[in-house]
């Protein structure tokens, strides 16, 4: 071979290198360069005022608790489920767990049957005065779904459900707000 012609197989090679560490270089400059957003997408919710809006709107008392000062609302509303009106709030607890509140009134059991599909009675828990049924999910999951356990109150003109992935203890701190609001 001649001395040309391995010039020219080098630079072949030396190009090659080149462009390989341009390329790198731009791909680096550009994860490195583009801003990126670490915050929360979750917006916080005023579930207190979303409440006081809900009770003139329906014309009825909406379950809206005082929750410890560690745990935010990011929903609040009101919704139609299968054809009753219903009072929705979703909590994230201290540890970043999901708790849920959902009040139907005049609820029948074809709604409660859809609320709690995916769980099953385990029995009943006094919490603060009140007497709750426990439905643990039928099929834990990892990660948790959203109703890893589910807890129901029944008075005679409305029912509560909360549910979530959150810790046992949680449900009853939210449990006994809901009993503290009742004034039990």
């Amino acid at each position: 071979m001649s001395s040309a012609s391995e010039r020219r197989a080098k630079q072949t090679v030396r190009n090659l290198v080149f462009s390989m560490l341009a390329t790198l270089g731009v791909v680096a400059l550009i994860v490195l360069g583009v801003p990126r957003d670490d915050s929360s997408l979750i917006q916080r919710v005023d579930y207190q005022s979303v409440a006081d809006e809900a009770k003139s709107s329906l014309a009825k008392d909406v379950l809206a608790p005082s929750i410890p000062e560690s745990w935010w609302s990011n929903a609040a509303r009101i919704e139609k489920q299968l054809g009753l009106d219903v009072w929705y709030v979703g909590f994230v607890t201290e540890d970043s767990q999901f708790l849920a509140l959902t009040q139907s009134f005049n609820s029948n059991p074809s709604w409660e049957s859809d609320v709690l599909a995916g769980n099953s009675l385990a029995g009943t828990k006094e919490i603060a005065g009140l007497s709750w049924e426990i439905y643990p999910t039928r099929t834990p999951s990892d990660p948790p779904g959203t109703k890893e356990l589910a807890m129901l109150y029944r008075t005679e003109s409305w029912t509560v459900v909360i549910y979530g992935t959150a810790a046992e203890a949680d449900f009853e701190v939210l449990a006994e707000a809901i009993a503290a609001q009742l004034g039990k």
